[in-house]
């Protein structure tokens, strides 16, 4: 009967027989039908591999394997490529492959958007360029068993998630987890049977192209600031960055003629900064936060203040941390910020972090934004509503790994600590160095106001703030309200007791309430505040400046535009207390102190409106468009009563109305159709 077999076909027959003397079934892939791991055709004998079959993949197959996850997951026992062949497992993560003993490669193995889970209940390896360009994009590692565990044998770059679901995983020193301006790769939960990560790891940050202050910590723990962030003093294109500080290369730092510091770290109790005094002792540990300038790569020209910025990724090689990790060092007193770090390559929720921890403010945590403003800023995240304080950033509850922020301590002469865990982690797909997904506010009244140089109100503001507004809340100062750090730029506050807040939970408001502002820091002459009102029925909001002696309602459930200009010269127009939030009757007639009034019909036609005022003082009218250009009009008083009519038909749009009465001014939003 052997005679009449190809040699092909011997080939076949002695690789079956040869599987079956070490306890597996085996199989040969011939490609017969298609492209697909799971079709029966496609394999001798004739059935789909399973975790008990030992798999060959030839180089001469009339096609080859494409595991994109659409049949299910590919299995195998022992997985041989040859020669010639060609495995690729694709679709964003979706195709998965899961081996359950050893991998022989001559061939390709193409995992760089596909996932391998090693479950093997024996010692399993990873050979040496097993995978196309070293890379893959996720790694699970699944044993059951006690003896079960994987052992890297060569490089391995990761981009998406690893994830541990028994072990132990030795890495060998060889796994590096990849970071790019697209991507940033984590590590899922670690738990299960002897999980564990044994051996070194090298992780990356990828950091834009911005000269700006990051707070930023490590994920392992290993190597000391200059051998990690510094690159060892290397002139690393596209890796490191310059660190500056008292000594120069004594110290480990770059020299530059000032040697100005440009590495800190900060004490909760007295609420300061301190420069770091050398880069060569002591060891970099996982989750220790920093506020670190950032001006780009190794290759950055520190004789030079303008230098443009370069893109960079930071690397840091040591022990991944896992499990509990616990913070005590953190202020004691009411009120105090204290800066804490992400320990984990993941991303984390701070809304479960914030419940777990002892005597922190559950409502908020403080981010700082390097995208906000010239050399960026603080901005509130608020945890019920998964948002924050300044329109364009994308801050949310969910802490990147390598992230520091602030956190705030609740109350007086209570333990306070924080413990990260890893059911705190939210690894849901890779990470984008900017992971943040804005929800929707909650339904209540609320009222956000936003400030832009008056040559834009689009993207990135340089401020904002929040009041919110529900009879559940104080109009004192608690936990319920969030304390403003203070911006090296523009800033833009609520005052209360003496303190400035980015977000206020009042009271629903009534008619004569005022919410005075505060402005700290003005860096140029022309500002524009966007502010947005929802769902304040009861009453009316008005901006009020002080400087301009105008008020301007807001509009609610919408957006009013608000241009100011300050003059350094001038002290009143700089004033910290220059704006309010007032609050009036909407259909009074005594609010504002005499500014109040009506316009109808609203909206109107465009050849003739009425403005109806609580009182006459000598009143004039001015219009305005879009554009801020005067519409000419010709304006009728009767007692109070005044008919405004356009001398030539106004077009559909929205127009300012402007009134001047007893010297002060007011202005309505005029809609016409």
């Amino acid at each position: 009967m052997i005679r009449i077999f190809t040699l092909k076909k011997q080939f076949v027959v002695f690789i079956l027989l040869m599987g079956s003397l070490y306890g597996n079934a085996q199989s040969v892939w011939t490609g017969a039908v298609n492209t697909n791991w799971n079709t029966p055709g496609n394999w001798t004998p004739m059935a789909a591999p399973t975790q008990a079959t030992n798999v060959v993949i030839p180089g001469n197959a009339a096609r080859y394997p494409e595991i994109m996850g659409f049949d299910g997951i590919a299995d195998c026992a022992n997985l041989t490529i040859n020669q010639g062949a060609t495995v690729l497992v694709n679709n964003n993560g979706n195709g998965k492959l899961r081996v359950y003993g050893g991998i022989s490669n001559s061939g390709i193995l193409d995992i760089t958007d596909g996932s391998l889970i090693m479950a093997g209940n024996t010692p399993q390896t990873i050979p040496s360029s097993t995978f196309l360009n070293n890379t893959i994009r996720n790694l699970t590692i699944y044993h059951t068993g006690a003896l079960g565990s994987t052992t890297l044998g060569g490089t391995l770059n990761l981009t998406g998630v690893l994830k541990l679901s028994g072990g132990p995983f030795y890495t060998g020193g060889f796994l590096t987890l990849k970071s790019t301006a697209s991507s940033t790769a984590l590590v899922d939960k670690v738990e299960g049977l002897m999980a564990a990560i044994i051996g070194e790891v090298t992780v990356e940050r990828y950091i834009p192209a911005k000269r700006a202050f990051r707070l930023i910590t490590p994920s392992t723990t290993g190597g000391t600031i200059n051998s990690n962030w510094q690159e060892g003093g290397s002139e690393a294109a596209g890796f490191g960055t310059d660190i500056t500080g008292t000594g120069g290369s004594t110290n480990g730092f770059d020299p530059t003629t000032t040697n100005n510091a440009s590495l800190f770290t900060h004490t909760s109790s007295t609420a300061t900064w301190a420069a770091v005094t050398s880069t060569t002792t002591g060891t970099l540990t996982a989750g220790k936060p920093y506020r670190l300038l950032v001006r780009g790569d190794r290759t950055i020209n520190l004789g030079s203040n303008t230098a443009p910025a370069t893109a960079t990724t930071l690397r840091t090689t040591g022990t991944l941390s896992t499990g509990n990790v616990i913070f005590t060092d953190l202020g004691m007193d009411a009120g105090d910020f204290s800066m804490i770090g992400n320990p984990y390559q993941a991303t984390v929720d701070m809304g479960a972090v914030l419940a777990d921890a002892n005597n922190l403010n559950t409502d908020f945590y403080y981010v700082w934004d390097p995208t906000l403003n010239a050399r960026g800023g603080y901005t509130t995240v608020v945890i019920a509503t998964n948002s924050n304080t300044t329109p364009g950033s994308q801050a949310n509850r969910y802490l990147q790994p390598n992230q520091a922020v602030f956190v705030q301590t609740a109350a007086s002469f209570l333990p306070t600590y924080i413990t990260f865990t890893e059911a705190h982690k939210f690894v849901f797909s890779n990470a984008t160095p900017n992971l943040y997904n804005e929800a929707a506010d909650a339904a209540e009244a609320q009222i956000k106001l936003a400030m832009y140089n008056a040559d834009t109100t689009d993207g990135v503001a340089m401020d904002g703030l929040l009041v919110r507004f529900n009879d559940a809340y104080s109009n004192d100062v608690n936990n319920k309200d969030a304390v403003k750090p203070t911006n090296q730029d523009e800033g833009v506050g609520l005052m209360n007791s003496g303190k400035i807040l980015s977000v206020e939970s009042r009271q629903i408001p009534t008619a004569a309430d005022v919410i005075p502002l505060a402005n700290t820091t003005y860096r140029g002459t022309s500002y524009t505040y966007k502010v947005t009102v929802s769902e304040l029925d009861n009453v009316a909001a008005y901006l009020q400046d002080s400087y301009t002696e105008t008020s301007t309602e807001l509009a609610n459930n919408g957006e009013t535009l608000y241009n100011f200009t300050v003059d350094p010269a001038v002290e009143a127009s700089t004033a910290q207390n220059r704006f309010n939030l007032v609050f009036a009757e909407t259909l009074g007639t005594s609010e504002l102190k005499g500014t109040a009034f009506s316009v109808y019909p609203n909206p109107a036609s465009g050849n003739e409106f009425t403005v109806q005022l609580s009182s006459a003082n000598n009143p004039s009218v001015t219009v305005y468009n879009q554009l801020g250009q005067q519409v000419a009009c010709k304006t009728n008083a009767y007692g109070n009563i005044l008919t405004v009519t356009p001398t030539a038909q106004m077009g559909t749009g929205i127009y300012m109305v402007q009134v001047e009465n007893g010297g002060k001014t007011a202005v309505k939003k005029l809609i016409v159709k």
